[in-house]
């Protein structure tokens, strides 16, 4: 119902496609009662009446397909974009647990999208199939009752039979997307590694890892096809007993004339479509399992896991001249930052292991560096109180200007606060976008690439900040990708800078330059560091160990 006039105008159209065989049908039989009384003039104004009830029914599927394939595809990019964007937002009413990976995202927004417009699909045609059932039997019981109930009764079996199953057609197709997830993960993580599979020699392991998992795959697909197909052909079975039932039934009235040409060229007319109903009913019923399946999995990509949160509102041009510029992203409004403060702050894992109880401040224009072993909890801590750490229970408090912080996620990005993580993560464009990610100006393009030390790496490239970087930034160096994400992170000149060991990849003297352009900046900075250059710089050094400060 969210763009309800290009469903209806599909669904009407597809209603005079459906339809319309019942007038075909009774003009069916009108021509042969007109051939059984020598009416050779009304048999051709039946003819030519049949040949528009045709004709508008294949204009009927024209128009309603073209408007259908848009309304399925609408309907499909509504919710892959509910579920984007509830990936895409930092913190908020619509951010969603973040995915683990490529690998348990793309099934969702591929196969679980479509299992649901399938079942849209499967019961546009069943609305319809079932007002020809009923009128359909109405006019065929008033020619003969007892052939009429042996051509209907039967299609009961259909709903029986796959009440019977819906547990199994559930199980079958929960088991099978969670073995299509595995192989395409593997898949993704292989193209993303290849380099380091070749170094290490590690073909021929991988290789039978994925076999593993396709032949895992295998079994589960080939399980619940047959399982979907066995449900289509019961109703497929049931069309062709109910038929021959229906012949059985009426061949008395048959040999004693009460059922003529007449009123068997009217079952005939009707036969296709009648037995169209046990087909779609079962492929339905299948499909309504299936799609509960996909709804819980696509659930989990939203906002509090609930599914109403799939079909929330969204402006989505599905037509030519709808063209609409891109939205802008919903940033919190600046506010400046005079003082953090970081109280009794903890984040664990259901295992235990985590960080806390932390407390710490900082001043504006400060620069913290929390340093430690690996494995003391550095990173956590960051996330922590970026409010992004996920599969952690968190507790304590993070004071903006000493008010505390209830989203920390959603107020904690730019322009207020900023996070460079570990490894950054860049994508297969330009500079510029990868800065950006967005639209800015010239100038404030500039000045993040000035206080990310890219000025002169900028200049050697020959398209310039247009230079294309390839996938993950391959053709950038170790601290040219570094430092293109820094770029990325400063291009708001955010009040708050968070970086997770910004000098693993840089030289002391391109770091010297970075803190000196962050110091000059007037921006407050907490960094996760093991340089001394950076020591010397830092207002306050802070030793994580086993999760607390020492």
């Amino acid at each position: 119902m969210h763009h309800p006039r290009s469903f209806w105008r599909g669904y009407l159209f597809f209603g005079g496609f459906f339809m319309t065989p019942l007038v075909s049908g009774w003009l069916l039989g009108r021509g042969f009662r007109a051939l059984e009384h020598g009416s050779t003039g009304r048999v051709y104004a039946i003819a030519a009446g049949l040949a528009v009830a045709e004709s508008c029914r294949m204009a009927s599927l024209y128009i309603g397909v073209l408007g259908w394939v848009r309304s399925m595809s609408h309907m499909a990019t509504f919710l892959r974009a509910n579920m984007l964007e509830a990936q895409l937002v930092s913190g908020g009413a619509l951010a969603g647990t973040p995915a683990g990976s490529a690998r348990e995202a793309i099934p969702h927004f591929r196969d679980d999208v479509d299992d649901v417009i399938q079942l849209i699909d499967g019961a546009l045609d069943l609305s319809y199939g079932l007002v020809f059932l009923a009128i359909g039997s109405f006019i065929l019981a008033r020619m003969n009752a007892p052939a009429t109930a042996a051509l209907v009764l039967p299609l009961l079996a259909i709903g029986v039979g796959a009440r019977l199953l819906d547990g199994r057609i559930k199980r079958y197709r929960a088991l099978d997307r969670a073995a299509a997830s595995a192989v395409t993960g593997l898949v993704g993580d292989l193209m993303a590694a290849a380099t380091t599979v070749k170094v290490n020699a590690a073909t021929d392991a991988v290789t039978a890892r994925l076999a593993t998992l396709t032949e895992v795959r295998r079994h589960t697909a080939v399980r619940d096809r047959v399982l979907d197909e066995g449900v289509q052909a019961l109703g497929r079975g049931v069309s062709n007993v109910a038929f021959g039932l229906a012949l059985l039934v009426s061949a008395k009235a048959l040999s004693e004339g009460r059922f003529g040409a007449p009123q068997m060229a009217v079952m005939v007319g009707y036969l296709g479509w009648l037995s169209f109903v046990p087909r779609i009913a079962g492929r339905v019923m299948a499909r309504r399992k299936q799609a509960g399946v996909a709804i819980e999995r696509m659930s989990w990509l939203v906002a509090r896991n609930e599914s109403a949160n799939l079909v929330l509102d969204q402006d989505l041009p599905i037509e030519a001249h709808q063209d609409r510029p891109r939205r802008r992203p919903r940033r919190p409004e600046r506010v400046s930052l005079e003082r953090l403060d970081v109280i009794d702050l903890s984040a664990r894992f259901p295992g235990g292991s985590g960080v806390g109880p932390v407390s710490l401040s900082l001043p504006r224009a400060s620069f913290t560096v929390v340093t430690g072993p690996i494995g003391s909890g550095k990173t956590t801590l960051l996330r922590a109180l970026l409010g992004i750490a996920t599969n952690t229970s968190m507790s304590g408090e993070v004071r903006w200007n000493g008010r505390t912080l209830d989203d920390r996620a959603a107020f904690l990005v730019p322009p207020n606060a900023a996070f460079l993580p570990q490894v950054p993560q860049l994508i297969s464009d330009t500079l510029a976008d990868n800065i950006a990610l967005g639209s800015v100006t010239d100038e404030v393009l500039a000045h993040a690439l000035h206080l990310a030390e890219l000025e002169h790496d900028i200049a050697a490239m020959g398209a310039g900040t247009s230079t294309l970087i390839g996938p993950r930034g391959l053709r950038l160096s170790g601290g040219q990708r570094q430092r293109v994400a820094t770029a990325r992170a400063l291009v708001h000149l955010p009040e708050l800078v968070v970086l997770d060991d910004l000098s693993s990849a840089l030289d002391v003297e391109t770091e010297v330059r970075l803190w000196d352009n962050l110091a000059d900046a007037g921006m407050t900075v907490l960094a996760v560091s093991h340089r001394a250059v950076a020591f010397e710089r830092a207002d306050q050094v802070l030793h994580l160990e086993g999760g607390v400060l020492r």
